[in-house]
């Protein structure tokens, strides 16, 4: 508690100190030296003196303590909430950190805990993509890395629905639905899809019966080979390219081949390379003509037509 000093109690302090100093408390009445009766009297006139000082400055102070107590502005009267014991809003202390605060007592989420960075480690490229019921499951049987992507019907050519990424030797799975058509194809060395790249063209009607096979028409960039596990097949798994007219081979960045194809035979290049691939693999097994259906059964592609398997097997090979 502290209690302001006023002007009138400061000078009875001074006065009860200066009374004090005189040294009369300590040779009054009894003394051991038998001081004389006048001296006792002056000592009981300074004792009474002394005695009006102490109730006048008694007095004054506990005028002050009651002018104290009734003022509402005063620290003592209502002291100040400690901050210890409740700190601001925004404030460090540990016991309430504010929001952001990076106190131990409530540490901030780690990156490594937030489900965006368990997707994109847990995320493996090559193992499966697309959805439905029926399945494609492609091995790489080059000596390159394959981006395999899939095109639906009516979307983009060149940006896949969904894609894998192979190395020599990995295998991995594509999916569609029901009621989807389409075709699987390899990107050049530069991630890129050609629209003269070899296709494995699928379809499956709403039961998930299903129409696969391979086609060249566009171009050879890889050779494929496709069966539904039941005894049909379609494709090859032949590397033709090196022995290819060399006006009907282009190649990539990486040196990759890809054969020309027929497409509508309407350039020499297409001519030969469409001629080409004919000589060396006929039409029974993919085509090589937009027309190759129409032939034979023994020259006809469609070995895989109306096939009640979902689920097949691929080979992607070299060109």
């Amino acid at each position: 508690m502290s209690t302001s000093i006023t002007p009138d109690t400061q000078s009875l302090i001074q006065e009860l100190m200066a009374a004090m100093q005189s040294g009369s408390l300590s040779s009054g009445t009894g003394s051991a030296t038998g001081a004389s009766q006048s001296s006792g009297t002056q000592n009981s006139q300074e004792e009474a003196k002394l005695a009006e000082v102490f109730q006048e400055l008694m007095a004054l102070l506990k005028q002050g303590n009651q002018e104290t107590s009734t003022n509402p502005g005063s620290d003592t009267a209502s002291p100040a909430i400690s901050p210890a014991a409740s700190p601001a809003a925004g404030s460090s202390a540990s016991a309430t950190p504010a929001t952001g605060s990076t106190s131990s007592a409530t540490p901030a989420s780690s990156d490594t805990s937030s489900p965006a960075a368990t997707a994109v480690t847990s995320g493996t490229s090559g193992v499966s993509a697309g959805d439905g019921p029926n399945t494609t499951t492609i091995t790489n049987t080059s000596n390159h890395d394959e981006k395999i992507g899939q095109f639906l019907n009516g979307g983009s050519t060149t940006q896949p629905t969904a894609e894998i990424d192979l190395k020599p030797g990995q295998t991995g799975t594509l999916k569609y639905e029901n009621g989807q058509g389409g075709y699987d194809a390899e990107a050049d060395s530069s991630g890129n899809f050609q629209s003269t790249a070899s296709r494995l063209e699928f379809y499956a009607d709403a039961k998930g019966v299903n129409n696969d096979d391979v086609s060249y028409i566009d171009g050879r960039n890889a050779s494929i080979k496709v069966s539904d596990g039941n005894g049909k097949t379609a494709g090859d798994s032949q590397s033709i390219a090196s022995d290819a007219p060399s006006n009907a081979v282009t190649k990539d960045a990486a040196g990759r081949a890809t054969v020309t194809g027929w497409y509508d035979g309407s350039t020499q290049d297409m001519k030969d390379g469409g001629a080409y691939m004919e000589s060396k693999l006929g039409t029974g097994n993919a085509y090589i003509h937009p027309d190759d259906d129409r032939n034979a059964t023994s020259s006809n592609p469609m070995t895989m037509a109306q096939d009640t398997s979902q689920h097949y097997t691929a080979d992607f090979g070299d060109a």
